[in-house]
């Protein structure tokens, strides 16, 4: 399953998921301004990571945001 960091009025945010969503693709939301998901925030700060949404393949690895998704996706198959 994917995973999307977004926040809250992020049209960025947005596109990613609908993005994933228009290719088929399942995918997990951490909105780092829900409670439950404040330690998303934390772990972003000690990666380096300053912009959202940041966007994670199935198997872990970091596609980046919403234009490195995007490119990804006119890529071809996954």
């Amino acid at each position: 399953m994917w995973v999307v960091i977004t926040r809250d009025q992020c049209n960025f945010c947005d596109v990613a998921k609908v993005l994933l969503k228009n290719n088929n693709r399942q995918y997990k939301v951490y909105n780092v301004q829900d409670g439950s998901s404040k330690w998303v925030l934390h772990l972003m700060k000690k990666a380096g990571l300053t912009t959202l949404p940041q966007v994670f393949r199935p198997d872990g690895s970091h596609v980046g945001g919403c234009k490195e998704l995007q490119e990804l996706l006119t890529e071809g198959p996954l």
